[in-house]
């Protein structure tokens, strides 16, 4: 997996009780459509709550962090086929 640490726009829906789920999001321009999630996770770095979301489009995977405290979305790696 190719390691990055890209600030990207996401789509999500959060919704109470589920948690949350992104749609979308939009990396060099190009918008990827979430078609699957594989996994998701927590983690914390001092006092923030980080959700990690492993997911498909159509032929890649990539990791995608949400940071709870200032609420940015970041692209961490991309597997690409």
């Amino acid at each position: 997996m190719q390691r990055l640490c890209d600030s990207v726009r996401v789509a999500a829906i959060f919704a109470p009780g589920a948690g949350v789920r992104p749609v979308w999001f939009e990396w060099r321009r190009q918008k990827c459509c979430v078609t699957r999630l594989a996994y998701s996770w927590r983690d914390s770095l001092g006092g923030a709550t980080r959700l990690h979301f492993a997911v498909c489009d159509d032929s890649n995977l990539y990791e995608l962090m949400y940071d709870t405290s200032d609420q940015n979305w970041t692209l961490v790696g991309v597997e690409e086929q």
